[in-house]
């Protein structure tokens, strides 16, 4: 018999006063909206990568690297949204509003300076390429994908109204890139870009 005694578990004393303005409640909407995004786009994306024709194996490659991009995305934040609502108060999140915010919004550059042929398909009434659309988005694709899930993560409760815009704006940027990536690939399977 040992005179050791077994580790005490650990609690949470009785009646200790939590600090409202250092302390916040994790929102679980931002990361369910990203989630059933993810998973909207993720359907759309592969239902275009299905389309796509078999002599094209880079268009396929590109796909799959955006699809990918997508399951971490929707992984990451169906956790968090399963944690997140049974939550304890938490930190304020002031680095991830920023740094999801400045990940989404150099994705959206990324997109935008690449995306000519999605432009020119939608509105030009030209023939835009696939590749050449989703590059900044396979490019950057992790910096794409963090980017929302930081915004997501960042979401508190009774945080200050600065950093819940910069949330919402960092998911809303995501959400762009993702409707042009999706758009790419769906305009790509029906044979209307190259």
């Amino acid at each position: 018999m040992s005179d050791a005694a077994p580790p005490a578990a650990a609690r949470t004393p009785e009646g200790v006063a939590v600090d409202p303005a250092r302390t916040a409640r994790q929102s679980p909407w931002g990361r369910l909206v990203v989630a059933l995004l993810a998973l909207a786009g993720l359907v759309a994306n592969v239902v275009g990568g299905v389309g796509f024709p078999n002599s094209a194996p880079a268009e396929w490659l590109v796909n799959a690297g955006v699809t990918i991009d997508l399951v971490a995305t929707l992984i990451a934040c169906g956790i968090g949204f399963a944690v997140s609502v049974r939550a304890r108060p938490a930190a304020l999140a002031r680095v991830f509003p920023w740094l999801g915010l400045g990940l989404s919004l150099v994705a959206v550059v990324a997109w935008a300076l690449t995306a000519g042929g999605l432009v020119e398909t939608l509105f030009q009434g030209g023939r835009g390429r696939y590749l050449e659309d989703v590059a900044g988005v396979f490019a950057l694709g992790p910096a794409w994908s963090l980017g929302a899930v930081f915004s997501a993560y960042g979401l508190r409760g009774r945080a200050p109204w600065y950093l819940s815009a910069a949330c919402w704006a960092g998911i809303a940027l995501w959400g762009a890139v993702l409707a042009g990536a999706v758009a790419s690939a769906l305009l790509y399977a029906a044979g209307l870009t190259d």
